[in-house]
């Protein structure tokens, strides 16, 4: 249950961030500055807060925070220079780097489901976007980055579950949010963009919103099930988010939704129905225990 309120607001984001107006890096900062600092207070008042350095017990918190950092810019970059179908797509590769690195670094066993429900969802965002899909020339930069992007989040999560090993889940989230807030504020000054003045109170409520849900119940709710569910699933499960996302716009922006959209959510849902089998097989055996006592 957890796994899928993470994956309903990490649905969001793309909502939240056409509502905001900020440059990429000044909303990346914000999102993630606000995110470590409610963490940092938090474990102040339950006086837990730790302090660490930078050292080698302690790098894959910041080396998952660098790869945080590169996967949101390079995704903001492919938006930017490419059709949002062509960047869908191609993201929708990152399982496949993620098992692979799950396998040769974690030792992680892949059932064959997990690639069923792959390529029947990889299938469904296709047939989603398939009439929008363009790879000519001019768009070559924003495909790579889109390519790249879903390289740097299997990145991101392969080594938050290394990092994850020796450290709670706050301290790993609030150093990691941190690691990629300074990152935006050193590309923010480059860049000369303002942090505050300029911007309506419609981007600083996308802001808030980034920070509540894709941030603390989509990012912080993943990384903490890092531990105990295959990074196969729970990145393979992630195909679904531009399907929600889609019924999301239509709700807020009045989209458009094409037929296809209800093709896509089938076929996307019966993918995470084979991925979680198992789990849901043991549900319904309980269920039935229980109904069949109370008749």
């Amino acid at each position: 249950m957890l796994y899928f309120l993470a994956l309903v607001c990490l649905s969001t984001s793309p909502n939240w961030a056409k509502l905001n107006q900020m440059p990429a890096e000044v909303l990346g900062f914000w999102r993630l500055a606000i995110a470590s600092f409610i963490l940092i207070i938090f474990q102040i008042y339950k006086k837990d807060f730790k302090l660490i350095k930078p050292n080698k017990q302690n790098q894959w918190i910041f080396i998952s925070g660098f790869f945080f950092f590169l996967h949101l810019w390079t995704y903001k970059y492919a938006a930017k220079h490419t059709l949002v179908s062509n960047t869908m797509v191609l993201f929708a590769t990152n399982p496949i780097w993620s098992s692979v690195g799950s396998r040769f670094f974690f030792k992680d066993h892949i059932a064959p489901r997990i690639y069923g429900a792959y390529t029947l969802a990889f299938t469904g965002i296709i047939y989603l976007v398939y009439n929008s899909l363009n790879f000519s020339p001019e768009q070559l930069q924003g495909n790579i980055s889109a390519l790249i992007s879903a390289v740097f989040y299997a990145a991101y999560m392969l080594s938050g579950k290394k990092a994850r090993e020796n450290h709670s889940n706050k301290i790993y989230a609030t150093y990691q949010y941190l690691t990629c807030a300074l990152l935006f504020f050193m590309v923010t000054l480059l860049n000369q963009q303002p942090f505050i003045e300029n911007y309506s109170a419609v981007s600083w409520l996308a802001v808030i919103g980034l920070v509540a849900l894709p941030t603390f119940l989509g990012h912080f709710l993943m990384t903490h099930l890092v531990k105990t569910m295959s990074l196969a699933i729970l990145t393979c499960g992630k195909l679904i988010e531009p399907v929600i996302a889609s019924f999301i716009a239509y709700f807020l922006f009045h989209e458009t939704l094409s037929n296809s959209i209800y093709v896509s959510f089938s076929m996307t849902f019966l993918s995470v129905i084979i991925l979680f089998w198992p789990q849901l097989k043991i549900f319904f055996q309980k269920f039935s225990k229980t109904e069949s006592i109370h008749s």
